[in-house]
């Protein structure tokens, strides 16, 4: 294994899992280059259709009506959160009761499975929105859930590569047969300003100066001069003034309601940080788990351990089933370790790493020292993630898999570009699998 990229490095990606040279490249020129199919708990894959005909109005499927209706949702340079609060305005709903199983990327045109209450149908079925078609509206029972969907289905087209065509096949073709770290990518982070895991550690201290301050005066080289002047003064007594808040960019709406709260009540930073809706706040906690198993699977890699096959005081989660830190897992001793790899061989289960949150178990094995000692080294405890008070930092932690395989990767050139299609369980980024492929800066791939 080969050391990654700097900026990777410093978000617990410390290692590429190949050791081949990269074809480099850019992604996402055109929102059509990153197409994203969700894959459903039964393993129906929700295609790309054609755009609808502003005349066209969507069927509802004929059956017996229950609590809820839940539809599949194509969208084009939207992130998931942006279509749910744009379908939720549209049909007068609260933003809460659109679900959906999982977050796609903004920059892509993407399907996904969404839910909202029954009540709300005739209002969706006629709905005309830009970059947002709705189709497949059915009654069910129960709405759809975070974590219940197979995977993925993408189709990436990486241009301006560095490499001719046969030696980027050659290249790309290798990575069916082999194991890569499972890495949470980049965008977890921020690629632009990659500072959310920080913010969530200072959240989790419950030091929410800190937390304000990275948000509002970290400077990115890739931000106008404008900005990271204003940045800068705002650093001097985080006391933003009315003329600073409007120089932020309009996407910045969290950071503005922050500053907002700030002029009203200066120095009170836990009451400008609860202007944040809880969800971010969430995923900002998540965002420092995600970078600690980062860490915590470049050590175990380091350390030439297995990252697919299970040693003694190893956990197994079963595959293709939504988990957390007090879901069932299985545990291997000297005693089930023959039984633990040929559970693992049979595709049924797969080694998984912690995610260390407050229910995070840490039996007396040298795994456990690995989660230990970098814990140490953040200054962080698992009881930093019990927080009852403030449910959106209040984290159990869970099981996370170790590694991806790319069992039906297919790769092809053309004029274009070059094409890669592959399919990945949920909680696998296809980024991870890119930076293996490209080898270049994380920038070009966002």
């Amino acid at each position: 294994m080969i050391d990654a990229h700097p900026l990777e490095k410093a978000l617990g990606m410390e290692l590429y899992s190949t050791d081949f040279p990269g074809i480099g490249g850019r992604l996402k020129l055109r929102f059509e280059d990153f197409v994203v199919e969700e894959i459903s708990a039964n393993q129906t894959t929700l295609g790309i259709q054609d755009w609808p005909e502003p005349t066209e109005t969507p069927q509802i499927a004929k059956g017996e009506s229950n609590r809820f209706v839940t539809f599949t949702v194509q969208k084009m340079g939207l992130s998931t959160m942006d279509a749910a609060n744009i379908i939720a305005a549209a049909i007068r709903i609260s933003r809460n009761n659109v679900t959906y199983a999982g977050l796609k990327d903004k920059r892509a045109i993407t399907t996904q499975s969404m839910s909202v209450p029954s009540t709300a149908v005739e209002s969706l079925a006629v709905l005309e929105l830009s970059r947002i078609a709705i189709r497949d509206i059915h009654y069910t029972r129960h709405p759809v859930q975070i974590g219940e969907l197979w995977g993925n289905r993408f189709s990436i087209l990486i241009k301006e590569i560095a490499s001719d065509c046969d030696s980027a096949l050659e290249v790309a073709s290798q990575l069916r047969d082999l194991t890569l770290l499972n890495y949470f990518g980049v965008q977890r982070f921020g690629i632009t300003r990659p500072n959310t895991h920080l913010i969530g550690k200072a959240l989790l201290k419950r030091d929410f100066e800190d937390a304000i301050r990275i948000m509002l005066t970290a400077t990115s080289e890739y931000e106008s001069e404008e900005l990271t002047n204003i940045r800068l003064q705002i650093s001097e007594n985080l006391t933003p003034t009315e003329k600073m808040i409007e120089s932020f960019p309009e996407d910045m709406g969290y950071e503005k309601g922050v500053m907002r709260e700030l002029m009203k009540h200066p120095g009170d930073f836990e009451r400008a940080i609860n202007k944040i809706p809880p969800r971010v706040l969430t995923l900002q906690v998540h965002a420092f788990q995600s970078y600690m198993f980062n860490r915590i699977l470049s050590r175990r890699a380091n350390l030439g351990l297995s990252l697919d096959s299970p040693e003694v005081g190893d956990f197994l989660i079963k595959l293709d089933e939504t988990h957390s830190g007090r879901d069932s897992w299985l545990y291997a001793t000297e005693s089930t370790l023959e039984e633990r790899q040929h559970q693992v061989e049979s595709k049924r289960y797969g080694l998984a790493l912690p995610i260390p949150g407050y229910s995070t178990r840490l039996p007396p094995v040298k795994q456990s020292e690995i989660v230990k000692q970098i814990m140490k080294d953040e200054d962080i405890r698992l009881t930093d993630f019990r927080n009852p008070r403030e449910k959106a930092l209040d984290s159990p932690g869970g099981l996370h898999l170790a590694s991806i395989k790319l069992s039906d990767l297919d790769v092809s050139c053309s004029d274009k570009g070059f094409l890669a299609r592959f399919s990945l369980r949920k909680g696998s980024y296809a980024t991870v699998v890119l930076r293996e492929i490209m080898k270049n800066h994380p920038i070009n791939r966002v």
